[in-house]
């Protein structure tokens, strides 16, 4: 038994050192199963409109307090869906979802063009399409019904869609909760900002060299990832290139920005952003408050994804505003 465990170590660890970015990939999957299934979250997939997309979702129902009555329209929570940036995929709020499980019906969706949910060389990435989409997904789910309306958080371009979202769909929208978002033109340019002026955008890699230097942009607290994991995420990003100038080069569309149209939003707002963010300038952010009034906390020691960097601190938050 011994010599078969032995056996199995060496072969893990033989993986690991000749076969780096595949063995990266399967970690970070296994990691991503184990803890969704540690925090109750079950992957699903539903085909709108020609698209079929991944997401991960709760049970809808909260447990009674042993002194209330069994009715129906006490136990269900309020859906909170949760979108992820330019690039990323629903992983990214996987640590956040954990406490926010416990108080909504929450749901990390891969949007078209990112994950599992896939890359259509052919579709229209622009926000007001993929805004669209999601209307058609949230319909297609029936999310609306029972408690009206859904929360809607969402990181960099994702906080772009959702407030898009609420401009188009106030009938569906209960409250959008900005993280870092996307969507104004800055007042003043942020680092990676800068260097997509120099023509340098570091999305886009040519080789899996370039991985580290656009890393160390997007997280000034980030969490722990083995450099399997790095060397894997890296590989993906130089493999994707095409895809994701694709995509970026419809969704940053000067002509679809929020500036003049952010106080028609009639929602609830909360705006949460790193004050280190490499990203999206810090600057924004006052932009946002004085034209949505919305309900705005900024931390200072955080960067572009704080429901990553700080996930619990971000829940709390978030569990704050909406009740």
């Amino acid at each position: 038994m011994l010599y078969f465990l032995l056996l199995i170590i060496a072969m893990i660890v033989y993986g690991a050192m000749r076969y780096p970015e595949q063995f990266g990939g399967y970690v970070l999957r296994l990691t991503h199963t184990f803890e969704s299934t540690l925090y109750g979250f079950t992957p699903h997939y539903k085909k709108v409109d020609g698209i079929k997309y991944f997401y991960l979702q709760n049970s809808a129902q909260r447990k009674m307090h042993k002194t209330e009555t069994n009715v129906a329209s006490k136990t269900s929570k309020p859906t909170l869906l949760l979108l992820h940036g330019f690039s990323a995929e629903h992983t990214v709020w996987l640590r956040c979802a954990k406490t926010l499980a416990k108080h909504y019906h929450v749901i990390l969706l891969d949007l078209p063009g990112h994950g599992v949910t896939g890359y259509d060389a052919s579709a229209d990435y622009s926000i007001p399409a993929q805004t669209k989409r999601l209307a058609g997904f949230v319909n297609a789910l029936g999310l609306t019904k029972g408690m009206g309306k859904v929360h809607i958080a969402g990181n960099s371009m994702g906080g772009f869609i959702a407030a898009q979202f609420a401009l188009d769909y106030p009938e569906l929208t209960a409250s959008i909760i900005c993280v870092d978002p996307a969507g104004i033109i800055p007042p003043q340019p942020s680092t990676l900002q800068q260097l997509a002026l120099k023509g340098r955008n570091p999305f886009f890699m040519d080789s899996p060299e370039q991985f580290d230097a656009f890393f160390a942009l997007t997280m000034a607290k980030p969490p722990y990832f083995p450099n399997s994991v790095k060397q894997f995420k890296a590989h993906e990003y130089v493999k994707n290139k095409a895809p994701l100038e694709h995509i970026y080069h419809d969704f940053f569309n000067l002509e679809h920005m929020l500036d003049d149209k952010l106080a028609s939003i009639t929602c609830p707002i909360l705006m949460l952003w790193g004050g280190l963010d490499d990203i999206i300038h810090i600057s924004c952010a006052k932009v946002w408050q004085d034209k949505t009034k919305a309900v705005s906390i900024i931390w200072e020691d955080l960067g572009h994804m704080p429901m990553l960097e700080a996930p619990k601190q971000t829940a709390d938050e978030i569990i704050r505003f909406i009740g």
